[in-house]
């Protein structure tokens, strides 16, 4: 069987606020630069699949709003309402099993349109922790606190973390590029220290044949509730990455994106996985579009293969509050 290979990927530039554009706009820009650096056209992709939520567009079933720039018309197309990164398996899925042979992957997020804290709130438990008002920043203050009590780290390092992933922003054109301050905003995290709620969209290109492939995977998922399990460790990311180089067969990559929502993260997902040398674009700290972000993680290691800058890559995606659910995705340069 042959391996699923990536033929192409785009992301948009990303920012706090695109009001050039409403969500089926951006995702219209993204997939129509796709199409352009690969040469490819609708009508030679043979299936769909996107990711998105209904709570962050604002309506039900929020993927019908981009079916015509997907050119879903008349084709099987698909929804996961999960990060990018794991609707992603959704797609190589359907190329290994021989039915399709080109599968188009969009993730979008616009956080802009509506109040991003309110809409995390809604993410909790209902009986004990939503009606405290909790949000995704509260929660991952708490992941802060117990990653540095439990390591026995000065508060610094976060801050010095932030500056590394900032510096790495600066550097790239489709980071989010914003001015922060030095504002508490979720003990012991501030406004630097967190990553930003951006907008922008992300698409891949699968085919059977192409420069760069995807030779393993794996995904996890850890209980909900934030008091079932120790948040100052890398939780189940580090059971996923195992299988995920099982499957690749390899030990070690060369250039590796994580989906760090604050600097704590960065730290705590670059110890669970061993890695010393993590995202070269600034992560997520750098940009977090919604659903995109862990697609945008796949692109940004895919560009740097494509161009030489190694050849093994891992890519890393989350969903739920403060990485109850991780995806690993182990990517490969052809010789």
């Amino acid at each position: 069987m042959k391996p699923v290979a990536i033929l192409g990927a785009s992301q948009t530039r990303h920012a706090a606020r695109r009001d050039d554009v409403n969500y089926a706009e951006l995702a219209f820009e993204v997939v129509s630069d796709l199409l352009t650096k690969t040469g490819y056209s609708h009508d030679r992709i043979d299936t769909v699949i996107t990711a998105s939520s209904d709570f962050w567009d604002g309506r039900t079933i929020s993927d019908m709003a981009v079916q015509d720039a997907v050119g879903a018309a008349g084709k099987s197309a698909s929804k996961v309402s999960m990060d990018g990164a794991f609707a992603l398996i959704y797609a190589a899925a359907r190329i290994r099993s021989g039915k399709f042979r080109t599968c188009l992957v969009l993730a979008h997020g616009k956080a802009s349109e509506g109040d991003p804290r309110q809409i995390a709130n809604a993410a909790f438990d209902p009986i004990f922790q939503r009606p405290t008002g909790i949000d995704d920043h509260a929660a991952l203050g708490l992941q802060a606190r117990r990653f540095l009590e439990r390591r026995k780290l000065p508060n610094s390092v976060l801050a010095e973390a932030a500056e590394r992933s900032a510096a790495a922003a600066a550097r790239n054109p489709n980071a989010h590029h914003r001015r922060v301050g030095t504002t508490l905003v979720a003990d012991p995290l501030h406004e630097n220290e967190i990553a930003p709620d951006s907008d922008g969209a992300c698409a891949i290109l699968l085919g059977e044949d192409g420069p760069v492939t995807l030779d393993g995977f794996s995904c996890a998922t850890d209980v909900h509730g934030l008091g079932d399990r120790d948040l100052g460790n890398g939780g189940v990311l580090p059971l996923a990455a195992r299988a995920a180089y099982r499957m690749a067969g390899v030990d070690r990559v060369d250039v590796a994106e994580l989906h760090d929502a604050s600097s704590a993260q960065t730290l705590l997902w670059s110890e669970a996985l061993e890695l010393s040398n993590v995202n070269p674009s600034g992560g997520a700290m750098g940009a977090q579009p919604g659903f995109a972000t862990g697609l945008v993680r796949v692109t940004e290691v895919y560009e740097r293969l494509a161009r030489g800058e190694g050849r093994i890559g891992l890519a890393h995606g989350m969903t739920g509050f403060v990485g109850q659910a991780h995806c690993v995705w182990i990517l490969r340069r052809g010789s």
